[in-house]
């Protein structure tokens, strides 16, 4: 049981893991979220799939160098590991995957996975935590009490006899102004109808004509032809990679190209990845992409148990 530990540092490094002859675990991006005043960052959700049962190499590998014995020695250690897992589910226990959550079969013998994730699997998100903040409507303003003081009484300015005296200048003040301007109208008249009569004067008139001759020749013109220029935008390049098999001899990878080959598949070796020479059918640029590939490829070749690659 203390392989199990294994899991979840291979899944830092690693899309999926998978022991074989159990499944496997898989891990998808999950983005920075917001919810409640609580900022968490980006990381990995982690589920399991029973179907990925076939040897990658990837977990027996890594068990070899860390208990330092070989690769049969470590076969062996992992098929005992199985035979145990499988013989605790089937008892009622429940196997706890150090870091990452809980095996248990439900009431309708389906093996469930209940993530229990410790830290953050997604290493380009080191150091970040989750933290909360406060909004700005929660706020409270402090506010200082008004005391209420005895104030005296405001004094009358205006008296009575000046009220009756300010009432009665009010209207003659009113009358005088309006005077001057019934002696002005005239000259207002006057200035308004020559304004007028300015505006209706044949040089005017003349002024707005010259306009539409220059509308006509403008029109006459003939108007250059513009051609669209088509862009050519870059295609994003691939990151996701659809992996149907991992070998750690070069010959056993190039023989596996042919076999695909044979079943109308064009195979490629990625190279060595983590010691393994990674065989893919193809590279996409999102991972929606990349899926729909795999369940394409798994319909062809049900129990292959192909996963996809991350290129970082």
């Amino acid at each position: 049981m203390e392989l199990l530990a294994y899991i979840k540092e291979l899944l830092l490094l690693n899309d999926c893991v998978i022991i074989p002859g159990f499944g496997g675990f898989v891990t998808n991006y999950k983005q920075a979220g917001v919810h409640a005043d609580q900022f968490t960052p980006p990381g990995k959700s982690v589920s399991f799939n029973r179907k990925l049962n076939f040897n990658d190499g990837l977990f027996i590998n890594h068990v070899a160098s860390q208990e330092a014995v070989n690769y049969i020695a470590a076969r062996k250690k992992v098929d005992l590991l199985v035979q145990e897992l499988n013989y605790r589910l089937t008892d009622g226990e429940e196997i706890t995957i150090p870091g990452l959550g809980i095996l248990h079969y439900d009431e309708q013998q389906h093996l469930v996975f209940k993530p229990r994730i410790e830290g953050n699997l997604n290493i380009d998100a080191f150091g970040l935590s989750s933290f909360s903040y406060e909004s700005l409507f929660a706020r409270q303003i402090a506010r200082k009490a008004v005391s209420m003081e005895n104030r005296q009484a405001v004094e009358v300015i205006f008296q009575k006899r000046s009220l009756k005296k300010v009432l009665v200048a009010i209207p003659l003040l009113m009358a005088l102004a309006v005077i001057p301007l019934k002696n002005n109208t005239s000259h207002i008249q006057q200035s308004d109808m020559s304004y007028i009569r300015e505006m209706m004067s044949p040089a005017a008139t003349a002024e707005e004509e010259e306009p539409v001759a220059t509308t006509e020749i403008i029109a006459d013109e003939a108007i250059p032809e513009t051609t669209a220029v088509e862009e050519n935008v870059p295609e994003a390049p691939a990151r996701y990679f659809l992996i149907v098999g991992s070998f750690k001899n070069e010959e056993n990878a190039d023989l596996f190209i042919r076999q695909l080959e044979t079943k109308g598949f064009q195979g490629t070796n990625l190279g060595v990845i983590k010691g393994l020479n990674y065989i893919s059918l193809g590279g996409y640029a999102n991972i929606d992409a990349a899926l729909n590939a795999r369940e394409d490829y798994l319909a062809q070749s049900a129990g292959s148990g192909a996963w996809i690659y991350k290129k970082m």
